[in-house]
């Protein structure tokens, strides 16, 4: 197994101008009452998963107490996938969600999320002098916006993150598997009390790639591979 430890001092994306502070995915709905019973929790995940709750199967939520807070944690499976969602009882907020099974790469998350701005353009495509882009941009690109740049998803509260579409891209160029023979095999968003980030588990064959990037930077902040 090798492990690359490459802290928070390399930028493999960066945030739009302005606020980079995250406070976590944040979701205030008429519908679900404050503080988060059971039933508002499912909603939140649900929605944020979406998948309807007739779809689901193994749907379960229980009150648990985590690092000081109250929180619910909801758990439940859709087609071959198993979804766990962790969420704070008095605002809502999720702090945790992870998607692991068969089918991953074809699931969806963060769908409580606002896409509506863009990530700083890279080297290669800001503007030359005369005002031209450097590169063309590839509008069909999955997670990028129509001028070629990756989107910024932001919550409730206004604050922003990179998404786990643009997770997994960083993730497939560092490693060099080519979309087409990725099997992405988990993807989680976890925030520690610090630090906001994604974990992939990628597999191209015989190898194997577990990534932690950082949610907020787009850094890289740890890879194994076997």
């Amino acid at each position: 197994m090798k492990k690359r430890m490459l802290g928070k001092g390399f930028a493999a994306v960066v945030c739009a101008a302005g606020i980079c502070a995250f406070a976590g995915t944040a979701l205030a709905q008429e519908d679900v009452a404050l503080p988060l019973d059971e039933a508002g929790a499912e909603a939140i995940a649900l929605e944020d998963a979406g998948v309807q709750q007739a779809d689901t199967t193994r749907l379960r939520s229980t009150r648990e107490r985590e690092d000081g807070e109250d929180v619910v944690e909801v758990e439940f499976s859709y087609g071959d996938n198993s979804y766990e969602y962790m969420l704070r009882e008095s605002d809502g907020m999720i702090l945790e969600w992870s998607i692991e099974g068969r089918a991953v790469g074809e699931a969806t998350a963060e769908l409580t999320l606002i896409d509506d701005g863009a990530a700083a353009p890279t080297d290669a495509q800001k503007s030359d002098a005369t005002g031209e882009a450097q590169t063309e941009a590839d509008p069909s690109a999955e997670g990028q916006t129509e001028a070629g740049l990756p989107v910024v998803k932001t919550t409730a509260d206004g604050t922003e993150l990179i998404g786990y579409e643009e997770a997994v891209r960083i993730a497939l160029e560092d490693s060099g598997i080519a979309e087409a023979d990725a099997e992405l095999a988990k993807i989680k968003f976890e925030y520690d009390g610090r630090f906001y980030d994604y974990e992939l588990e990628l597999r191209a064959g015989r190898a194997e790639y577990e990534y932690k990037i950082d949610a907020q930077t787009g850094e890289i902040v740890e890879v194994e591979n076997d």
